[in-house]
């Protein structure tokens, strides 16, 4: 008992450090978004077959959504599918 309790622990604090995310639908921007000027920001997509998952999006307003990220590096390490 004591020793399931100790790789518990382990697991839920090395995966608390790390803060992964979940990261399944890419993010869409909506169609009709009419601004001057747009935030590029990155979306993760787990069905791209490469180490690389994810790519750039444009928006007005990038909020309402977990999947968007300020930069490629962040979005590949914290992001898994």
């Amino acid at each position: 008992m004591r020793l399931s309790l100790v790789i518990l622990c382990v697991l839920m604090c090395s995966v608390a450090t790390r803060r992964l995310y979940v990261c399944r639908a890419p993010f869409t921007p909506p169609a009709n978004e009419t601004c001057e000027k747009k935030n590029k920001v990155f979306t993760y997509d787990w069905t791209i077959d490469a180490e690389d998952k994810c790519y750039e999006v444009e928006c007005c307003a990038c909020t309402g959504t977990y999947n968007i990220w300020s930069n490629k590096d962040d979005c590949n390490n914290l992001c898994i599918s």
